[in-house]
Formats: structure tokens, sequence, C-alpha cells
């Protein structure tokens, strides 16, 4: 255990070096910021006036789309199936760009629905929802898109509000103004644990960011998602490619927009003075499990980073049983 906390130190000081190397990330990182915070009402907005999310459709949005034109994502089973733009008085759906992959991966085909700015009221929109309100059978998935497809699937679990419902409790991902599934870049490259780059805009992005806790004790969490647990897919570089990726949140909530990073990530408060980050590994539970980092706490001056593991069980498209580090209910 000394020798990986030991790779999680490296890992940590190697992160911290290339963005002090690299520092155009901090001025682009304010711009996004002051880009998203600005629209955070109107996106609010939206849900509470004019739009009704209908599951198992759901809504993202990038740093790209937050910042440009009010436009999002719209994803099943974490894959884009069409895009939704907001205009004054009115919210229009494409499908423009994915009706291949509509056909291919979704049995579209049968819907025949193509969609070019047709209004979110419409009868054509309510035919395309209806279809996949079906729950049409995915095929042709590459390991990429299962990644996504599990991602949805946890993020759904994670969303829902009661709970007693829910298999992991104390929970809640990052969203827009709550509305929206958000997808938080980095300007690192980290999938290659031995190769940690400094990429610009053509980063990673983190797989999960949640909420844990409740109140005053909430703490921001870096979930780095594997679709396998196995003698490659190991639960400690996992660890070590989120804590890749939770260091640059570090630096981004230190850095001069730190505090209104801190707003879109949920929080209403000040920043803390000491601020304290879980890191996790969120994996299918296999006899390759490892729990031998849990709760293990690694302090950067003043902050701290707290390794975990959720290791999870599903059926029919839904989480039934996860293994946890993480505090849960009584």
């Amino acid at each position: 255990m000394n020798a990986f906390i030991k790779n999680c130190e490296n890992m940590i000081s190697h992160v911290q070096d290339l963005l002090k190397q690299n520092t155009e990330w901090i001025s682009r990182y304010a711009k996004y910021a002051k880009k998203i915070n600005a629209k955070l009402e109107t996106i609010k907005g939206l849900k509470e006036k004019r739009f009704h999310e209908w599951a198992p459709l759901y809504l993202y949005m990038t740093v790209s789309q937050a910042k440009g034109q009010m436009q999002f994502g719209l994803r099943y089973l974490g894959q884009d199936v069409a895009k939704l733009k907001v205009a004054p008085g009115k919210i229009t759906i494409s499908t423009k760009g994915f009706d291949k992959t509509n056909e291919k991966f979704f049995e579209c085909a049968e819907c025949n629905l193509k969609l070019e700015e047709v209004e979110w009221t419409s009868d054509a929109a309510a035919s395309f929802r209806h279809h996949f309100s079906s729950n049409p059978k995915a095929v042709n998935l590459g390991k990429r898109n299962e990644e996504h497809r599990i991602e949805s699937m946890l993020l759904t679990e994670f969303s829902k509000k009661s709970g007693k419902d829910k298999v992991l409790c104390n929970i809640q991902p990052v969203k827009l103004a709550n509305v929206a599934r958000f997808q938080m870049p980095t300007p690192l490259y980290a999938s290659d644990i031995n190769n940690v780059k400094f990429a610009y805009s053509s980063g990673g992005g983190i797989d999960i960011l949640s909420r844990i806790g409740t109140g005053n004790t909430t703490k921001l969490c870096i979930m780095e998602l594997k679709d396998e647990n196995n003698a490659k897919e190991t639960p400690a570089k996992a660890i070590l490619q989120g804590l890749a990726y939770a260091t640059f949140i570090l630096e981004l909530l230190r850095s001069k927009s730190g505090q209104e990073w801190w707003k879109i990530f949920g929080f209403s408060g000040k920043l803390p003075e000491q601020l304290e980050l879980y890191v996790t590994c969120v994996m299918p539970s296999t006899s390759n499990n490892d729990t031998s980092f849990a709760n293990k706490t690694i302090n950067i001056a003043k902050d701290s980073f707290h390794l975990n593991y959720i290791y999870f069980h599903e059926k029919d498209i839904k989480i039934v049983d996860i293994v946890t580090s993480l505090k849960q209910c009584s």
C-alpha cells in the first residue's frame, strides 16, 4: 500500500507540474466559467417553465454548448440521438448528424423519425420520444459506447431524489442549474496513466462528477468509470486516472475562477479554505475488487484527496446492488 500511495503522490506532482508549465488553461477556464454562470438562470428557467424531460431520454450539456448558443444534447443510454436548441419562445429538436447512428444502434429504421428543427411540443417530436420510451434494444455498441451506457445508468440511479429508492444514498450528480447532465472537460490526456500529458482543449473528460454527503459536509467527488474490472482494467489504475483529473479540479478551484466553478458544481456557499475532494473508482463488481486503498487520505498542502471505490451489479439496465467504501445511510 505504501508503494501505491507513493504512485498517487507522484501522479499528483506530475499533473501539478504539467499545469504549471502550461498555464493557458487558467484564463481559458475562467472564460468558460463566466459564460456558463451567465446562463445558469436561463437553464434553470427552461425546466421550470417550458421543458419536461422524458426518461429514458436525458439532457446533457458540454462546456462548448454551455458557453455558446443555448443547445443541449439529448441522449439515450448515453448516446447522442438528437440536439435541442433553445430560442426565445420555443425549443426545437433536430436529429441531423445522428440519423445513421440512430438507425444502427436503436432500431430507428422502423420508427423513420428524422427531425430537423421541429418544435419540442410537435407531434413529430412526440413520436420520437414515444419510440425511445419503449426502450428499444441497443445493438452494435462498441466498448466506448458501452461505458457511456453504464455512465447514463449510474447517473439515472444517482439522480433519484428519495433515499429509500436508491442503492447509494447521499449522492447527486453535478448538473448545470440542476437540469442538464454536465460533461466536465480537463486539459489532460490521462487514459494512459504511464503517459499523462497536457492536451490543451483536447483533454479527456471526467466520467462522473458528483456531490457526496449532506449539508455543509457535502464533498465534491471525481469518479472514474470503467466497464470492466479485471487484470487489465484494475481499480488501482482507475484511481490513478481519477486522481489525475481530481488534481486538475483542485488546481482549478484554487485558481482565479475557483469560486465561479464552485457555484457551477452546485455549491451555494463560499469555497472552503480547506478542500476535501473524493476520488472514486466505479466498476462492475468482480473477483478483482480491490478494497486496500479505501478511505486513504493524501494531503496536498492544506487540501486533501480521499480514495474510495464503488463496485456495482446491474440487471435490466438498472443498478441493483453496490459495494462501496463511501459512507452510507443507516
